[in-house]
């Protein structure tokens, strides 16, 4: 059972609160904010997922990587095209959603203070910043994360077959974008 904070009141509350909202602020600007052009394993990920769908499976072969970012940007490309800023924005995408659930993790395992810390923690983490930069699958792999605790979290309380599916979805999802994941 998580122990209970004391509430802030008056002008602390209102520091603290306009403090989080700062560095979240900061931190959903960040992770779509970057100088530097594709590196290496980016134009490669950008690259394959330029292929038609039907020669993905080959040409991860010889990438090493499961296909499910690869087949997401595929479709994301076709439709916000190919540019540095417009492949790195899924991820961006992907690590703005990561931080309501994180949001809702850290919530269900420790309360409000808990919940609030977690949020401030993960907007303004370097490496999910950085993450959320990169035309790579690890912002996905941070959400399909986040995600996967809340469905275990659930389907521990309350082990019905919609709660073990939903289990079983993310870490197939989790499987088929980043081995390690695992």
């Amino acid at each position: 059972m998580p122990e209970e904070v004391p509430a802030l009141s008056g002008r602390t509350r209102t520091a603290v609160g306009v403090a989080v909202a700062l560095v979240v602020a900061a931190g959903l600007l960040l992770r779509f904010w970057t100088r530097s052009g594709l590196w290496l394993d980016e134009a490669l990920t950008v690259n394959i997922a330029r292929l038609p769908l039907h020669e993905l499976p080959n040409a991860l072969k010889h990438d090493g990587a499961p296909p499910l970012y690869y087949v997401l940007l595929h479709f994301w490309i076709s439709l916000f095209g190919q540019s540095n800023d417009a492949v790195r924005s899924l991820s961006g995408v992907f690590a703005v959603l990561t931080l309501p659930v994180a949001w809702l993790c850290g919530k269900r395992f420790g309360g409000r203070a808990t919940a609030w810390t977690m949020l401030v923690l993960l907007a303004s983490a370097p490496f999910a910043v950085y993450y959320a930069t990169e035309s790579r699958m690890y912002a996905m792999v941070i959400l399909l994360t986040g995600l996967g605790f809340l469905a275990i979290e659930r389907a521990v309380k309350a082990p019905r077959p919609g709660n073990l599916i939903a289990v079983a979805l993310v870490t197939a999802a989790l499987l088929y974008s980043q081995y390690w994941a695992v």
